[in-house]
């Protein structure tokens, strides 16, 4: 029901450090989905006041909503034809909640043009009655409950609002573009009481992480390791091999460290080398949890967070492995399934055989292992990429039928320009079609 998280070890940390915390009053910063509130509330109960703070629209909403205070969101005139049959939905409380929460989801596809927009929307309004129902359901059986709201910058918060002796505890979002981006269509769609704050500068991150250790008692995460308070780290928190590691630092108590142990398997064939040339025969080869995850670690960007896929697969030709790619089930289209990882053999001479492997996955060989890992027709595929190009040199051009679906600036990752949505069709031509095709456009671009 709420968006987003944080790491059920950080989770662990929080609950640990707030039982030794004296007083009444728990006030935390940058509450996000409040997921930290809903902790203290899990080893507290209501025996102690839960106070939260945010300034994005979505946050705000479940902040005065969860301390009982009053939701003053209404419909944007220009967005009135495209949601008008929303009002029903935003009269009560609860419901206005509820609308909120789903619009995380779905907001982001009034207003564009495309078949794929317009077949999200109307899988929407078909079954919002039932979605709203679920969700609005939920709200009203939520135990978690705040001793106060703050909308406003998190500075004038602290400085304003929390006590000199009271227990604080946040986890900022200091890369605001894996955060604001999140919650934007909330923002476009609905007119709110936005609350005033000033510009997040690396002096303002600064000047929060002091802020915190004003007090007596604190847990403050941070995705920057800082030496200054080496003294103060409670614990450092990474669950993938991958992941961004979470420094944990805090007043006191006890420390502890979470590292991610990823099981991993050899694939029991030979890659490319670096000066050979491409074969005749292409094939795919299913790859276990762990074959993926070992060849996933050699040759995909550190920065890119790894998941578990649906089906993974590698891609060889002439027996020789050439790169793997996985598929995710559907997320919104039932008949399009999710390519979440497509990468090559990296030392290989082809600049352009990283489109090879996408035209593997898009082949009627791929779409049939699909088709059985769910039990049902799959006929389209789609992915994202984060890049700092308007266009993805891998999607972009010479692979029949893909096309750019979507394209946000800046990216929502926080560190690229753009993120893109691409998607194509499956089934349209064989792996012997895909590879020969690949060779006439692509074979010959080669590093020597």
């Amino acid at each position: 029901m709420f968006r987003g998280s944080i790491p059920a070890p950080l989770r662990s940390i929080i609950y640990e450090h707030a039982g030794t915390w004296p007083g009444e009053d728990i006030y935390v910063g940058c509450s996000g989905n409040f997921t930290i509130e809903r902790v203290l509330h899990a080893r507290f109960g209501d025996t102690r006041r839960v106070h939260g703070n945010d300034i994005q629209a979505y946050s705000c909403a479940l902040g005065w909503f969860l301390a009982g205070q009053p939701l003053e969101y209404t419909l944007r005139p220009e967005y009135e034809d495209e949601l008008g049959w929303l009002h029903p939905y935003l009269e009560d409380r609860t419901d206005l909640m509820a609308t909120l929460m789903l619009g995380t989801r779905f907001l982001q596809f009034v207003g564009k043009d495309g078949a794929y927009y317009r077949r999200m929307m109307d899988a929407t309004r078909d079954q919002w009655p039932r979605m709203h129902e679920k969700t609005a359901t939920k709200l009203k059986g939520l135990e978690t409950r705040l001793g106060g709201f703050f909308a406003g910058d998190v500075r004038d918060y602290l400085d304003q609002e929390v006590p000199e002796d009271a227990p604080v505890v946040m986890f900022p979002p200091f890369y605001a573009a894996d955060y604001q981006a999140q919650f934007a269509p909330i923002d476009a769609a609905f007119a709110w009481p936005e609350p005033v704050f000033g510009e997040l500068t690396e002096d303002g991150k600064e000047r929060i992480i002091e802020q915190v250790q004003d007090r007596p008692n604190w847990v403050l995460g941070l995705h920057i390791e800082r030496p200054e308070l080496r003294d103060r780290l409670a614990g450092v928190v990474q669950t993938a091999n991958r992941g961004l590691p979470i420094y944990v630092y805090a007043a006191a108590g006890p420390r502890r460290i979470v590292r991610p142990r990823q099981p991993i398997e050899t694939i029991k064939m030979p890659k490319i080398g670096q000066d050979d040339e491409l074969g005749e025969r292409m094939t795919l080869h299913v790859l276990s949890g762990g074959q993926f995850a070992a060849i996933r670690s050699q040759f995909m960007s550190k920065s890119i967070l790894p998941g578990s896929p649906l089906i993974a697969c590698g891609v060889a030709v002439d027996g020789k492995l050439i790169g793997a790619f996985a598929y995710l089930p559907p997320k919104f289209d039932p008949n399009c399934a999710y390519l979440m990882s497509d990468f090559p053999v990296s030392w290989t001479r082809y600049r352009r055989l990283a489109k090879l492997i996408v035209m593997a996955a898009s082949t009627r060989e791929a779409q049939l292992l699909v088709q059985r890992s769910l039990s049902k027709r799959i006929d389209s595929w789609s992915t994202t990429a984060f890049t700092d190009r308007p266009n993805s040199a891998k999607y972009g051009r010479g692979i029949p039928g893909v096309k750019l679906q979507k394209r946000t600036q800046p990216g929502a990752d926080g560190i690229h320009a753009y993120q893109l949505q691409y998607g194509g069709p499956l089934g349209t031509y064989d792996l012997a079609g895909a590879l020969d095709l690949w060779k006439r456009k692509h074979g010959k671009d080669t590093l020597r």
